[in-house]
């Protein structure tokens, strides 16, 4: 029989764990869907994400991740973090319902990666607009994991590409709706045609065009590899998944969650700045090796480029960002 002098210490130890096994039954769990693959690097990115939360909340929050967009289609997604049916994506904005959105492709708004990691970081200019549009949804940004630089991959030989007055007799695809790029090629001295993405790599491979734009040198690699003869490392462009979380469920948690999670999210993002940069040039270094003809260059000429974009390219797609949203966004650049 227990002795009375052992039933508090007992009773304390009971206590002490309905208390623990309390805490643990009542963990926040949110859910966050991905596009990326299992044993990909996005899927790996999102883990670790998971993984900061959880060790800095000491367990109060678990986040779940989806890869593979086992919640549905990321459009769908999109919709569903707003609802709130699912906590959290890492993955593209749906652009269409607003037109402000499209400064996630907007031709020079940045050209190297520095000034797109510091555009794209809380504080910085495409992260507030960015914020502000989809701040009305529902939906808050927490940061941002980089896939790479844009650029362009051709079937044919290109001259002068550094020179944006130069002629080019090579006719680029756009994508349905893609007005920014249209106007920025033909400006740099390239026809233009839109076709789906389905018919891209028959068009590249029959002649119907020589080009495309609108990725990164990866994405070309995945895609393109065994038809692309010339890549020009352009940098008009930075793509990239958001992390974004439903508003609500984000201002539900305590004060002291919510930064953990905006910190994490930033850790990660600043960490893949890091690894993008190399992971572009080891892209390009494979098409090297693959026999394409890669162009880079210098911060110079990039500058140049980005210069003649602004100047004569944005006037005349304004209306696709917003002339509200293009001022603030050359304001943030000095214009």
């Amino acid at each position: 029989m227990m002795s009375d002098a052992m039933k508090p210490s007992v009773r304390v130890l009971s206590l002490t764990a309905a208390l623990i096994f309390a805490s643990v039954a009542h963990a926040e769990t949110i859910r966050l869907s991905t596009l990326k693959q299992p044993g990909s690097e996005g899927e790996a990115a999102a883990l670790k994400f998971a993984k900061l939360v959880t060790e800095r909340t000491e367990g109060r929050i678990e986040v779940k991740v989806y890869p593979a967009s086992q919640l549905g289609d990321w459009t769908e997604v999109y919709e569903q973090v707003m609802q709130g049916a699912v906590d959290m994506a890492m993955q593209p904005l749906a652009t269409a319902d607003d037109k402000r959105l499209a400064i996630t492709w907007f031709p020079y708004a940045f050209t190297n990666y520095e000034t797109a990691k510091a555009s794209l970081s809380p504080g910085g200019a495409v992260f507030k607009i960015v914020n502000e549009a989809i701040s009305a949804k529902g939906l808050t940004p927490l940061g941002v994991y980089g896939e790479g630089m844009g650029g362009a991959g051709f079937a044919k030989a290109v001259e002068n590409p550094a020179d944006p007055d130069a002629t080019h007799n090579l006719k680029v695809r756009v994508w349905p709706g893609g007005t920014t790029h249209k106007v920025l090629l033909e400006r740099f001295g390239y026809n233009t045609a839109t076709l789906p993405w389905a018919e891209l790599y028959t068009g590249m491979q029959t002649g119907v065009v020589d080009g495309q734009i609108g990725g990164t040198a990866n994405m070309a690699l995945e895609s393109f590899k065994d038809i692309t003869k010339t890549w020009i490392q352009y940098n008009d462009h930075f793509e990239g998944d958001w992390f974004i979380v439903n508003s609500d469920r984000y201002a539900a948690l305590p004060e002291a969650d919510q930064k953990i999670l905006l910190e994490a999210a930033q850790e990660v993002s600043a960490e893949r700045f890091e690894q993008v940069k190399a992971a572009d040039a080891k892209a390009l270094e494979t098409m090297r090796a693959a026999g394409i003809d890669v162009v880079t260059f210098d911060d110079a000429t990039l500058e140049k480029l980005a210069a003649v974009a602004r100047k004569d390219v944005w006037p005349q797609i304004a209306d696709e960002l917003g002339q509200e949203t293009l001022e603030q966004l050359k304001a943030s650049l000095g214009m």
